[in-house]
């Protein structure tokens, strides 16, 4: 992965439209400053600091938005000269929706099955999910070489606070950032310290109170700016209690508590050189699971996480202007610590069984990225390095409920430890022969280790593999690519066409994870000890067209999936403590598509009003079995309206959110617990717990939401606001496809918000 500067902090906010060309309100007299000003400090990856105060009145002006998550030159480039598919969620618009984790942010984005599952959220990219998308912080990669293929909880273990602008990259990516990166990527950047050309200080106070799962959150932040040095730091404490389904009352247990925060200092030794360290850490307490939580006779929940600590060091150097092979050289290097203790809890009605699960992480990387401008092409190239230890241990206590005695042991099954080894070198650039026309084209070579250290413990008797087996050293190499270009027709409107290679490096979930998983309680694993890279190639072309007025965009695409990882059936196992279960194993047997039409506009009638909507179709299909593939989303999307009041002192919005009915399924979703009755009672079965419906449909739904926003109070810089949002207004009931934490998907709920900035 590749760590960058990047230009985005609360002084000059962008509000995001549904189509990323977003907009702005500025103060008319002050829009020369700040845009020059702002580029300026774009270029040199840095916050323009001396952005003119406000004014009663404002107007709306198209503006280009920097990104950095997948310009195939990996650096700031405008928006509109990238020719894969990105969506920008500012933070002006993450404050305005109010989210309690940065999942539910996403969920009126174009093209992002983005559900409501409690503590935990799997944004959906392409019909990909779990490891096939990839996500990042920073541009540090929270995907490692345990990362397991189905839906997980890794992209909400972050502090809300922390949060500057998500980037989201629709499609493959891998040439931009290696492994995973199949469905799309996702980055998520913190708040950055900017310099200024004199001494500031200030921050920022929020508190926030949701009715719906009696939501507490508050945050802080503090800034100081000089000439040379910056700091910006802040802490995010959260309280998440169990949600209200609409006619299923409480859904317990799906609540969390979570503490965090993230600091961030810059030093400027000398013009053109930046020194910078962060650091953002959040802990997750108590995370409560809905899925299975009703299997056992005594009432305990079934799967329970007490703990989830994750901590990212970093420290990056950018020079800028060294020579003339040098326009920007960037050296960088990070530590990554993840901790998890979870809890998997068995009733028998004659004995109850624990096992807790206690992972530990420890990642080290680092890497060089130089970039060269030669008349018209411009070259970024590079080499990273990173190696992972990877490591759990379980533990079982057992009690024996007729008498009372407990005994404690080292259950087996464990997947063993290891080290995940990966090296990568790329090259990628950018060729404008006319002013209408530009060219972008990237490769990229990655090299991955795999080597396994496992003791006897991990074995399961009887199951079909030894321990020598076990013992994996694996070497794999890839090799991907990409050819894009974007055509401006007119001074409005694009054509853009897009090709790329995308792969996904076997993991230690994938060759050796055994026992049961977590969303379906009738399948197990066993090893699987021969596995290649997944690999995909995606085809995607569109117009864009952007004005004062109207902007918008529609996308085709299609995906060809070979060498996919899928589930082969291997008998059945018995799990001392468990049970005895069907079985399966991994092997590189799948091949498949998906395919898919992308669209969003966005329309400004009259000053002050903006109409908009998007709309995403997707279809998925395992070419191997001639079935549906698994996490293919409904028909879905969001339309709604927004004023802005003329003197900028308040806003309102509404907005729809729908989905059509999902009628195609994947055969393996007969096993999974989103698609029962009730998911507490685990996968479907004909007796207690049948399929929501006999056809294991999952019925659509029309869900409106209102949201607005009040300056109450403003001196310079020094404001006061205060958000409101009704969500589910209608309190109607539903649940969402892929959503296994939940029996319906939460009612109606208020949540009322105030920020304090001086």
């Amino acid at each position: 992965m590749f760590l960058f500067t990047q230009a985005s902090q609360h002084r000059f906010r962008v509000h995001s439209a549904p189509f990323r060309t977003l907009r702005t309100s500025i103060r008319a007299g002050g829009l020369t400053a700040i845009l020059s000003a702002s580029i300026a400090g774009l270029v040199h990856g840095e916050q323009p600091s001396n952005a003119a105060p406000s004014s009663t009145t404002s107007s709306t002006v198209t503006l280009p938005t920097v990104v950095v998550t997948d310009t195939p030159l990996r650096t700031n480039e405008d928006i509109l000269n990238i020719p894969a598919s990105v969506d920008v969620l500012d933070n002006s618009t993450i404050n305005e929706r109010q989210p309690r984790t940065p999942n539910v942010a996403l969920k009126e984005e174009p093209g992002i099955w983005s559900v409501n599952v409690a503590a935990q959220g799997s944004p959906i990219l392409r019909g990909q999910i779990g490891n096939r998308v990839l996500y990042l912080w920073d541009g540090i990669r929270i995907n490692n070489g345990s990362s397991f293929a189905g839906p997980n909880g890794y992209f909400n273990q972050f502090p809300l606070g922390a949060i500057d602008r998500m980037e989201v990259v629709r499609g493959s990516g891998s040439v931009q950032y290696g492994s995973d990166a199949v469905g799309g990527v996702i980055n998520i950047f913190s708040k950055k310290a900017a310099f200024s050309d004199h001494f500031e200080i200030g921050g920022d106070l929020y508190g926030r109170y949701g009715s719906n799962d009696d939501e507490n959150t508050e945050e802080a932040d503090l800034h100081i700016s000089s000439e040379r040095f910056a700091l910006a730091a802040g802490f995010t404490r959260q309280e998440v209690d169990n949600y209200d389904g609409r006619g299923s009352g409480t859904i317990s247990p799906t609540g969390f508590n979570a503490l965090g925060g993230y600091a961030n200092i810059a030093i400027q030794p000398f013009t053109d050189q930046t020194l910078r360290f962060s650091w953002i850490g959040n802990q997750r307490t108590d995370v409560d699971s809905y899925v299975q939580s009703k299997l056992n006779a005594n009432g305990v929940p079934r799967i329970f996480n007490p703990l989830e600590h994750r901590d990212i060091l970093k420290l990056d150097y950018t020079a800028l202007n060294l020579s003339p092979w040098s326009d920007e050289l960037k050296f960088y290097g990070y530590y990554q610590r993840y901790h998890e203790l979870r809890e998997r809890r068995t009733d028998s009605g004659t004995s109850f069984t624990n096992i807790t699960t206690d992972t530990k992480q420890s990642i080290w990387g680092l890497g060089l990225q130089n970039t060269t401008s030669i008349d018209k092409f411009r070259f970024i190239y590079g080499v990273d390095y990173r190696t992972e230890d990877l490591g759990s241990s379980l533990h079982q206590r057992l009690e024996d409920e007729l008498t009372g005695e407990t005994s404690t042991s080292i259950p087996n099954g464990k997947t063993p430890a290891g080290t995940y080894n990966v090296f990568d070198a790329f090259l990628t650039g950018e060729y404008r022969p006319t002013s209408f026309l530009l060219f972008n084209a990237g490769v990229r070579f990655e090299n991955t280790q795999l080597h396994s250290t496992p003791v006897a413990a991990d074995v399961i008797p009887n199951a079909g593999y030894t321990l020598q087996q076990l013992r994996v050293q694996k070497d794999w190499q890839s090799f991907t690519w990409n050819i894009g270009s974007v055509l401006n027709v007119t001074k409005h409107f694009d054509l853009v066409a897009n090709i790329s290679s995308a792969f996904r490096a076997p993991t230690y979930s994938d060759l050796l994870s055994a026992g049961t998983p977590v969303f379906s309680s009738r399948i197990a694993s066993v090893p699987a000890l021969n596995l290649d890279p997944e690999k995909a190639i995606t085809y995607e072309f569109g117009p864009r067209y952007h004005d004062e007025k109207f902007s918008g965009f529609v996308t085709g695409y299609y995906t060809h999936l070979y060498d996919v990882v899928s589930q082969v059936e291997s008998g059945t196992v018995n799990i001392p403590g468990q049970g005895t279960f069907a079985a399966t194993h991994n092997a590189n047997s799948g091949r498949g598509y998906v395919t898919g039409v992308e669209t969003s506009i966005s329309y400004r009638p009259i000053h002050d009003w903006t109409v908009f909507a998007n709309a995403t179709y997707t279809y998925g299909q395992d070419s191997q079995n001639d079935v549906a593939l698994r996490f293919i989303p409904p028909f879905f999307g969001t339309f709604g309206i927004r004023y802005d009041s003329p003197s900028g002192r308040w806003w309102v919005e509404a907005t729809e959110e729908w989905a059509l009915r999902l009628t195609r399924h994947a055969p393996q979703d007969e096993q999974d617990a989103g698609f029962s009755l009730d998911p507490a009672f685990g996968s479907p079965n004909t007796t207690n717990n049948k399929p929501l419906r006999d056809n294991f449909d999952i019925p659509g739904y029309w869900i409106t939401n209102v949201r607005g926003g009040w300056k109450v109070w403003q001196h310079g810089t020094r404001e006061f606001t205060v958000t409101l949002d009704l969500n589910n207004i209608f309190n109607r009931r539903y649940r969402e496809a892929y959503a296994q934490q939940e029996v319906t998907a939460p009612g109606f709920g208020a949540t009322i918000g105030a920020r304090l900035t001086f």
